[in-house]
C-alpha cells in the first residue's frame, strides 16, 4: 500500500502525543495534529484515567501534592532545624540538603496538607553524623523511624502505619523511605534522629542527616518523584492526554471511552476479611508496582474478602477485578443481595465455572500477563449489597460457598463497580471516595481542515474496534452548515450502519462483533459511494446528494458531533485521501493480514 499511502492527505496512526494533542504522521508540519480533550478543567480528572502502556503495565495519573518539594527553607515548609543546601545527592546532583537538629524532640521540618484518604509519603535520606530518619504524619498520627544503615524500621516504632512501610536502597548510602496509610489532613514531618526514636539527643545545629526530594501522592506506593514549586505537579496519564493503549501488543491504539464511575470507594485497600488475612503490597500488580494484596484462608469455610458495601443499592452493577493464582484456583465472586448474583472463575486457567447465577451475564476474562486476569460480569439485579470474593473448592459451587483449605491464598488488585453497564471500561482507581473518569468527548479538530468540494473524490479509512454492543457511534468528518461526515453507528446489537453525508440512503449494514478489529473504508468516486469492510466491497444504496461538499475536521463520537450516543472502542488508524482509490487498492487497504 506504499503508493496509496503516498497519496494520503492525512495519516493518523497513534504514536506521538502530549497533553491535549494527538499527533499525525502526515502532514509533517503539524497541521494534521488533533487537539484532544477529556477533562476540560475537571479537578483530579487525571487520577481517574488509566491505560496499558508500552511495557504492558497499567499506567495511572498521579501527583506530588507537596509544594517546594526540594526547597526546604521555602514556604510552606516550616522548621525547627538547620537546613544546608548544596549537598551531594542520590542522583549525582548537588541538590541534597543537610538537616541538623537544634532542639531535641521538636527538631523537624513540617508542611501541612489538606487531602484525606489513602496516601503515601516518601523522602530520600542518607546518614551523616546521625543514622536515623523519622517520617510522620500528624493528624493521622502515623510514622516510622528508619535506619539509614540497613533501611529497617526501628523499635520502638511510633504509631507504625496501618498499611505499609518501605525502605528501598538507592545506592551510595541513599535510601528512599515511604509510609502508606489512610490519612486525614494534617502535617508531613521529617525528623533527623540520633537514635532509633523521634529525638535529637545532644543537638548542636551541626550533626544530622541528608535528605532530598520529598513527596506525597495518593495510592499504595511511592510513585516516581516529581519536582514541585508553587503548585502540585502531575505525572503518568495527564488530564487531556490521549490514552495510547498497548493492550493488544506493540502497536498502540487510541483508547476512547464514555464517562464511567467506579462506585467502589477503596479499590485497592481497606477490605473487610471473613476468615482470611490480607497482606497489602505483597506482590507485583498489573501496574508493575508492589501494590497487589494477598488474601489467605484462616479457616476452611466462609472464606471471603469483602470489598465494598453499596448501602443505597445500585442498578445492574458491572463488576470487575484483577486476580492472580496463588494456590487456590477457584474463586466465587458475588454481589450479595441475591443468591443468583455470582459466578465462579479459575484464576489459574482463565476459565469460568459451570455454576453461574441466573442474574449474572456478560462474563469476560482478559489476560493482563504475568498470571493476572481481569474478570468481569454484569449482575442483573438492583438493590443494596456488597461485592465479595470467596475462595471456592471447585467451579460448581453455588452462591457464597467459601470452602477451601487453611493457608490457601490468591492475589488481587483493582476492584471496580460500574452502574448499569453492559461492558467493563478501563480501570478507575479510587482512594477513599468514588471516582469518575470523564469521556474522551471528541478527538477534537484539525488545525487545518481538509475540505472537498461538490463532486470531488475522496477516500476515508477507519481501523479499530467497538466495545459497546449497542448505541455507539464513531464519526470521521465534521459539520459545516449541514450534516457532513462519515457516520459509523452501532444502533442495535450485531448491526452497524455506515453512511456518508446528509442522505440516510447512502448507507450499508455491516454485521459486526464487539471487541473485534475491523478495517472500514468509504470512498466517493464520481458521485458514487462505495463501502469496503475487511477486504470486501459491500453493496450500497445510492441516491441524490452524494456530491455535497465534505469537510474532514474531526474524529469523535456522538450524533451530530455532540455526543448523544457514546463511542467506546479503540482507534488504530485513520486515513484521508484526496482521491478515490481504486477498488483493488481499497480491498488491499482493508484486508486484515
Amino acid at each position: 500500500m506504499s503508493n496509496a499511502l503516498e497519496q494520503a492527505s492525512l495519516i493518523m496512526v497513534p504514536s506521538g502525543y502530549e497533553d491535549g494533542r494527538l499527533g499525525s504522521l502526515k502532514p509533517l508540519d503539524g497541521s494534521g495534529d488533533f487537539t484532544f480533550a477529556r477533562c476540560n478543567g475537571a479537578a483530579q480528572c487525571d487520577l481517574a484515567a488509566t491505560r496499558v502502556n508500552a511495557d504492558g503495565y497499567i499506567e495511572k495519573g498521579y501527583e506530588n501534592l507537596l509544594l517546594q518539594s526540594n526547597s526546604f527553607t521555602t514556604s510552606p515548609w516550616t522548621s525547627n532545624t538547620n537546613e544546608t543546601s548544596g549537598q551531594a545527592g542520590y542522583d549525582g546532583s548537588n541538590d541534597a540538603w543537610k538537616l541538623s537538629a537544634i532542639s531535641g524532640n521538636s527538631s523537624r521540618i513540617i508542611q501541612t496538607f489538606s487531602i484525606s484518604g489513602l496516601i503515601t509519603v516518601s523522602i530520600y535520606a542518607k546518614s551523616a553524623e546521625w543514622d536515623y530518619v523519622g517520617l510522620y504524619t500528624a493528624g493521622s498520627n502515623k510514622g516510622v523511624v528508619w535506619s539509614l544503615i540497613d533501611g529497617t524500621p526501628q523499635n520502638p516504632i511510633v504509631a507504625y502505619p496501618d498499611i505499609y512501610g518501605n525502605g528501598e536502597s538507592i545506592g551510595n548510602g541513599w535510601w528512599r523511605f515511604s509510609i502508606t496509610h489512610n490519612a486525614i489532613a494534617g502535617e508531613y514531618r521529617i525528623y533527623p534522629c540520633e537514635q532509633n526514636i523521634y529525638n535529637g539527643n545532644n543537638p548542636d545545629g551541626v550533626k544530622g542527616i541528608y535528605i532530598q526530594d520529598a513527596m506525597l501522592n495518593q495510592g499504595m506506593v511511592a510513585y516516581p518523584y516529581l519536582e514541585t514549586t508553587t503548585a502540585p505537579v502531575a505525572g503518568g496519564i495527564l488530564e487531556d492526554m490521549p490514552r495510547l493503549d498497548y493492550s493488544n501488543g506493540s502497536c498502540p491504539s487510541l483508547l476512547l471511552e464514555p464517562s464511567r464511575t467506579n462506585l467502589v470507594t477503596n479499590s485497592e485497600y481497606g477490605f473487610v476479611t471473613g476468615n482470611t488475612s490480607i497482606d497489602y503490597n505483597n506482590a507485583i500488580s498489573p501496574e508493575g508496582y508492589q501494590n497487589a494484596f494477598k488474601s489467605t484462608a484462616t479457616t476452611t469455610s466462609g472464606v471471603f474478602t469483602r470489598v465494598a458495601d453499596i448501602s443505597g443499592g445500585v442498578t445492574n452493577p458491572l463488576v470487575s477485578v484483577f486476580v492472580k493464582y496463588g494456590n487456590n484456583p477457584w474463586l466465587n465472586i458475588i454481589y450479595s443481595g441475591s443468591a443468583d448474583t455470582y459466578f465462579n472463575f479459575n484464576c489459574q486457567t482463565g476459565e469460568f465455572g459451570t455454576s453461574v447465577g441466573s442474574l449474572t451475564s456478560n462474563l469476560k476474562a482478559e489476560d493482563y500477563g504475568n498470571g493476572w486476569w481481569r474478570v468481569s460480569a454484569r449482575f442483573n439485579y438492583s438493590g443494596a449489597g456488597s461485592l465479595r470474593v470467596y475462595m471456592a473448592s471447585s467451579g460448581t459451587t453455588g452462591f457464597a460457598n467459601g470452602s477451601t483449605t487453611i493457608g490457601n491464598y490468591f492475589y488481587g488488585y483493582g476492584f471496580q463497580l460500574e452502574q448499569d453497564a453492559t461492558y467493563p471500561t478501563s480501570y478507575i482507581p479510587t482512594y477513599g471516595v468514588s471516582q469518575t473518569r470523564l469521556g474522551e468527548g471528541r478527538v477534537n479538530r484539525l488545525s487545518s481542515p481538509i475540505t472537498f468540494g461538490a463532486g470531488e473524490d475522496f477516500t476515508l479509512f477507519f481501523d479499530g474496534e467497538f466495545n459497546n454492543p449497542i448505541f455507539s457511534e464513531m464519526i470521521m468528518g465534521g459539520r459545516t452548515t449541514s450534516i457532513s461526515y462519515w457516520w459509523i453507528q452501532n444502533y442495535q446489537s450485531g448491526k452497524i450502519t455506515s453512511h456518508l453525508g446528509n442522505e440516510m440512503a447512502n448507507w450499508t449494514y455491516m454485521n459486526l462483533s464487539i471487541n473485534t478489529r475491523y478495517k472500514m473504508l468509504v470512498k466517493r468516486d464520481s458521485n458514487v459511494i462505495k463501502f469496503f469492510l475487511n477486504g470486501v466491497a459491500l453493496t450500497t444504496n445510492q441516491s441524490a446528494g452524494v456530491s455535497d461538499p465534505f469537510t474532514f475536521q474531526s474524529l469523535g463520537y456522538g450524533f451530530n458531533d455532540i455526543g448523544s450516543y457514546s463511542f467506546s472502542g479503540k482507534l488504530n488508524q485513520a486515513l484521508v485521501f484526496p482521491t478515490a482509490l481504486s477498488d483493488e487498492a481499497c480491498i488491499e487497504l482493508t484486508t486484515i493480514s
